[in-house]
């Protein structure tokens, strides 16, 4: 009875552990999709700086931007 009861309890114990790697794994993907998301934002940002150098620097020399 009693070894029955342990196996039971170490059954649950490794489903727990095994849903908590799937959270573990799962807080990485949402950590991994924030950088990425940061990143594009720098870059989006970058672009439009450029964007805007460009459009300066053709002002400057009279051309239509």
């Amino acid at each position: 009875m009693f070894e029955l009861f342990s196996v039971g309890l170490e059954m649950q114990k490794r489903m727990i552990d095994a849903q908590m790697q799937g959270v573990e794994v799962a807080r990485d993907m949402v950590e991994a999709a924030q950088k990425q998301v940061r990143t594009n934002l720098a870059a989006h940002d970058a672009g439009q700086a450029g964007m805007k150098a460009v459009k300066s620097w053709m002002n400057l020399w009279g051309m239509r931007a």
